[in-house]
């Protein structure tokens, strides 16, 4: 079989190279893609015939299992319905990117239930399936022309060196292939991490890019304050917060393992908390003196479990720009009540509004303490 190779950045027509993989994938054909970590083999997930070709080229046991390639970290609960707030959080945040993870894929209605029963033994033998959504825009604009996942392993030989270009595909596997999409030399050149996800807990079944420390760090859950300026109401609110936590799980702030911030809405970037906000906070024994605002961004929206908002003008704002953070956007008060802005005002008023903020923190609290993940999340990694 003559392999062919095409440089998708060196194309004259880069939208011609995704069309003929896509085409070759309808075929029944195997195609070598770029991903962010090293090169891939990737088959139409419910084309039976390419998926054990895939083994064939390999030399690879079928007992050993494809990973789903998706275009989207919000596609998760279409594999794993009952998916946890653990896996959950994970894809919001290390999708697109080298993180693939085994879930729970047994419900009903989960996609993975409607595909052929031929192709189950290769990708969900024991009703786990991994997914990972891969940070490459070859490989996720060919998902969004194919509009179904793509079965994916690494593209070499079972047992040689991964690839980590188009050359060292060709070399390693031309003769078995019709196509290898050439995006360059991969970014990472380091498998992804793989986990397994069982009630909250993480087993790493495969080492990879992401680390232990790094997985500990993208499990924690987050709470984003929110006001208008971040200089008064939600400077105010993140260090009484945090010191709650603090007293509640009897740690020192910065041993906290649920993240708490603060933005605003229309924040100029790096401005001081307000004197009289600094005042009052010192007066409890917390420091302000370092604050410097944010604006409220996409990405900080999005990793965060939880948007508090003083006030419900600025609940309705973040959810006319962003309707898919609805389910977690709420005003800080439980009854829907505002927070007042005290900026310009005297320091008593900030006395005023820190003790409306703390009474309301106290009753968010439990709602806030169950974020947790479990103490031995890694379990025995």
């Amino acid at each position: 079989m003559t392999t062919q190779v095409l440089d998708v950045y060196d194309s004259d027509d880069p939208q011609k190279v995704i069309e003929i993989a896509v085409d070759t994938l309808q075929a029944d054909q195997v195609v070598a893609f770029p991903t962010e970590t090293v090169y891939g083999l990737g088959a139409a997930v419910n084309d039976v015939t390419a998926i054990e070709k895939i083994f064939e080229i390999k030399g690879r046991p079928e007992s050993q299992v494809l990973t789903l390639a998706i275009n989207d970290p919000s596609a998760l609960t279409a594999f794993a319905p009952d998916s946890s707030t653990l896996a959950r959080r994970l894809a919001r945040r290390c999708w697109p990117g080298p993180l693939t993870m085994v879930v729970d894929a047994t419900a009903e209605n989960s996609f993975v239930q409607s595909l052929p029963e031929e192709v189950l033994p290769y990708i969900a033998p024991q009703g786990w399936v991994g997914l990972r959504v891969p940070s490459n825009e070859v490989l996720l604009t060919v998902l969004d022309k194919l509009q179904q996942p793509i079965a994916l392993t690494s593209a070499n030989k079972s047992g040689e060196a991964d690839a980590t270009t188009a050359q060292e595909v060709a070399d390693q596997l031309g003769s078995e292939l019709s196509l290898v999409i050439d995006g360059g030399p991969t970014k990472i050149g380091t498998p992804s991490t793989v986990i397994k996800l069982n009630n909250d807990k993480i087993t790493i079944l495969r080492g990879g890019a992401l680390d232990n420390h790094s997985l500990v760090e993208l499990a924690q859950p987050e709470v984003v304050i929110i006001c208008t300026g971040n200089t008064c109401r939600s400077p105010m609110a993140e260090a009484l917060l945090k010191k709650k936590l603090a007293d509640k799980l009897g740690c020192p702030i910065a041993d906290l393992n649920i993240r708490v911030q603060s933005a605003g809405i229309a924040a100029a970037q790096g401005s001081p908390a307000a004197l009289q906000a600094v005042q009052v906070m010192h007066e409890q024994g917390l420091d302000l003196n370092d604050h410097e605002s944010q604006q409220l961004h996409y990405q900080t929206a999005r990793d965060a479990d939880l948007l508090l908002t003083l006030s419900n003008s600025h609940r309705r704002a973040i959810i006319g720009e962003w309707p898919e953070f609805e389910d977690k956007t709420f005003a800080i008060d439980p009854d829907g009540g505002d927070v007042a802005d005290p900026y310009g005002a005297p320091v008593d008023v900030y006395h005023a509004c820190a003790e409306q903020i703390s009474g309301l923190l106290d009753q968010r609290l439990p709602e806030i303490l169950r974020l947790q993940p479990p103490e031995n999340l890694l379990g025995d990694n």
